[in-house]
Formats: structure tokens, sequence, C-alpha cells
């Protein structure tokens, strides 16, 4: 287990790095030297920040502080926002945020409405969900406790309500759009709302199970498997962290991807406009 806790750590401190690093330069415009000063400086900010951040890991790893050190895995939150973020927005402009854009567009059209085959597996989840919870209350009726390990159950619950309400929020963030957007944009589009409504069920349905799953397995077989349910909550936890990041970083390259396309058509729309004047 700990040499797992090492490698997840140490990989979650340095993913911002390499993939910002790794992330190809584009630009419309060209690249002026004035733009890849600025690239190098935030790409050393950017190393010397994980750097200090695996050396802290090293030190608290060497003094014993085991538990201290797993923990620095939430390095990854200020290292991802404050330090890799900005140097993909210097390498590409489809990294930079919506309200940067100067022209905006509404659409009377309700994003958050969710097709019936997604509605019937959000179902089809809360129900599996009453089933591991009335699994739970008759092996404790049976076994005689742990009754606070209910807690858990009931907490399995509310992030199925909590991960919904996310899922419904995020489907009315703001978007960059043009005007008459193409059919390519119109398909990168509807990935990136496929990839969010699927992705939410999937790290919703794990979170649920990673709760629901170590208070059966206590109220059937006891204290003995005690050390089974801390490692079936402790994986599903580390499995959906793992998902919901791997699922952010891939709503980002989407979403990246349209921003470059709208702001190709916005520049073409724009020279169209110059030559008619």
């Amino acid at each position: 287990m700990e040499t797992f806790e090492r490698l997840f750590t140490a990989v979650m401190i340095g993913f911002p790095a390499v993939l910002a690093t790794a992330w190809p330069v584009k630009s419309s415009s060209g690249d002026d030297s004035a733009r890849m000063k600025a690239i190098s400086r935030l790409k050393r900010r950017l190393w010397l920040g994980t750097a200090a951040a695996l050396a802290v890991f090293l030190v608290l790893h060497v003094g014993l502080q085991l538990a201290m050190a797993y923990y620095l895995w939430m390095a990854f939150f200020p290292l991802w926002f404050a330090l890799a973020m900005p140097l993909l927005a210097a390498k590409d402009p489809g990294w930079q945020p919506v309200q940067q854009g100067p022209v905006r567009t509404a659409t009377l059209e309700r994003r958050d409405v969710l097709p019936s085959s997604l509605q019937r597996a959000w179902m089809g989840v809360g129900l599996l969900w009453g089933l591991l919870l009335t699994a739970t209350i008759l092996g404790m009726l049976r076994e005689g406790g742990p009754w606070w390990m209910l807690f858990f159950s009931v907490m399995a619950g509310l992030e199925l309500g909590f991960f919904h309400w996310a899922m419904r929020r995020s489907m009315v963030e703001p978007e960059h759009r043009a005007s008459g957007e193409s059919a390519e944009v119109a398909r990168a589009r509807e990935s990136l709302r496929n990839l969010k409504l699927w992705g939410w069920l999937g790290i919703a349905t794990l979170a649920m199970i990673a709760f629901s799953l170590p208070p059966l397995v206590l109220s059937w077989l006891g204290d003995e498997a005690l050390n089974l349910a801390i490692g079936l909550g402790v994986g599903g936890g580390v499995l959906g962290g793992i998902g919901g990041s791997v699922l952010g970083v891939m709503a980002d390259v989407y979403r990246t991807r349209i921003n470059r396309q709208v702001n190709l058509q916005r520049a073409g729309e724009s020279g169209t406009l110059g030559e008619l004047r």
C-alpha cells in the first residue's frame, strides 16, 4: 500500500508540469519573442513549484511522516490552477477563460435537460444505492451493529444528489460561441456534453459504491472484515479521485478545442467584415 501511495502522490504532483510542458504552442497570429519569453518564464515557475513540492514530499517521507507526505497529493490543485493553467493559456489561446471574449451570444434552449437514457441510468444508480442500504440495515439487524456505519451509507445517497446537482450546473456553464457555428464546432460541443453527462454519472456511481460497501461488509462479516472494508473504501476513494481528475482534464482539452475553433471562425468573420468595409 505504501508503494502505491508514494507513486500516487508523485504522479499527482508532477502531472501539471508534464502536461503543460508537453502541450504544443499554438497560435493563429504567429509567435513573437515576447510571448515565447512569457512562456519560458511561466514554465520555469511551474517546474520550480513542482520541484519544491517533491522536495517537501521527500523530506517528510525520509522523516517517516508518511501520512503528511501522502496528503501532499493535494499540491496538484495550486500547481494546476495557479501555475499550469496560465502556461497553457500562453501556449494555446483555447485555454484562456471564456470571459475574455468581447462577443456574447444567447440561446433560449435549455442546456440542462437530460436525455431519457441518462435519466434512467441515474434512477438505476439510485436504486442500487437503495438496495445496498437495505442490505446493510438487514445485516445490522441480524448481527447487531455497528449502527454508526450507517452514516457512510446515508452519505452515499447524499453524494449522489450532490453529483447530480454538479452535473446539471456544469451543463449551463459559460460557453465560447460564434454566430452561425460550423458543423465541426457543433460536433465538438456535443462531444464535450456527452463527456460531462456520462463522466459525472460514472464518478457518482463509483463514489456511491465506495461509501456503501464498507458498512455493508462490516454489517455482515463483523470486525474480522475491517481491513477489507478499509481497503474497499480507500481504494474506491482513490479511484474516484483519479477518475475525477481525468474527467476534469479531458473536459478542459475538449473545451480548448472548441475555443480554438470558435476563435478561428471569429477571426474569419472579422476578416470578411473588414473586406466589406
